[in-house]
């Protein structure tokens, strides 16, 4: 029997992995807040159902996949949800603090559900191409169910260890962009400011620097053409760093150019950037520049 499975989210990554299951023929409906973006969804699939509730959706599926912007979302959604848990599934793949995500899994179990965090790394390009790698903390005898699930909208599948592993990978990978997000923009900055060409600025940093990177082939033609269209939000960025702090501090770690990106982040935000792409950091640094 085909697994059945619903997704609660249809952010930007949220829409686009329920797109790849729904094309996989698993999807069996969707829940989002707002629900002419669900709507929106079901003309595209309408063999897809749109659910008044999360709750409605939870009982109408074995497999519920959770794509949502924080903590708090997430904390409220799976709330709700634990009496509809029993015998079911349920996927996380938001990235949210491995800590909050531990306590869920656990209140899951508690009423005889079970609970992955199975954040993504990658773009909303990477997921329609279905690039992404999901990082997956979780029970590994039930992993093998939820294997096929992710497969579907994904290039690889992890199993990192217990619930919150797949989450602390995640941040891992995500430290270190966030660090380089803020170094290519102000390399770029300096770069134009001294009077390189946008060309020389390519050849640089895509053929001939030590630090080329699909990241920087991704972002870098953004910054320079102002492209801010939303791959992955500035905002979320910002939280993800804020979720690296807090579990640093638990582990006793230090993470100085984690902390100073992050405060980057937060005053780009403040002005008016955050729901821009994440490589509209560089027009903080023009901003910044401009002042002068």
């Amino acid at each position: 029997m085909m697994a059945r499975v619903g997704v609660i989210g249809l952010g930007v990554m949220g829409y686009r992995v329920a797109a790849n299951l729904a094309k996989a023929g698993l999807l069996t409906g969707v829940y989002n807040r707002t629900r002419a973006r669900a709507e929106d969804f079901r003309r595209s699939y309408p063999q897809v159902e749109v659910f008044a509730t999360p709750s409605d959706l939870a009982d109408r599926v074995d497999y519920i996949i959770t794509v949502l912007s924080d903590d708090n979302a997430v904390s409220a959604v799976v709330g709700n949800l634990l009496p509809h848990l029993r015998g079911k599934v349920l996927i996380d793949m938001s990235t949210i603090s491995p800590t909050t995500s531990v306590s869920l899994a656990k209140e899951v179990s508690n009423v005889g559900g079970a609970m992955f965090d199975a954040p993504m790394m990658g773009t909303s390009v990477d997921v329609e191409q279905k690039r992404i790698t999901v990082l997956v903390g979780g029970p590994k005898d039930r992993y093998a169910e939820v294997e096929p699930i992710l497969s579907a909208t994904s290039g690889r599948v992890v199993y990192v260890g217990p619930n919150g592993m797949g989450l602390y990978m995640k941040l891992a990978g995500n430290m270190i962009f966030a660090i380089f997000m803020n170094g290519l923009a102000e390399a770029i900055n300096f770069a134009l400011r001294a009077g390189l060409s946008p060309d020389q600025i390519i050849d640089l940093f895509l053929n001939i620097s030590g630090t080329r990177s699909p990241s920087s082939s991704l972002k870098l033609p953004k910054m320079l053409n102002s492209d801010y269209s939303v791959q992955f939000a500035l905002k979320h960025m910002r939280k993800d760093t804020e979720i690296m702090i807090r579990e640093a501090q638990k582990l006793g770690v230090p993470v100085p150019l984690t902390s100073l990106a992050s405060n980057m982040f937060r005053m780009s935000e403040g002005l008016g950037l955050g729901d821009f792409d994440v490589s509209a950091i560089a027009e903080f640094y023009r901003k910044l520049s401009q002042q002068r």
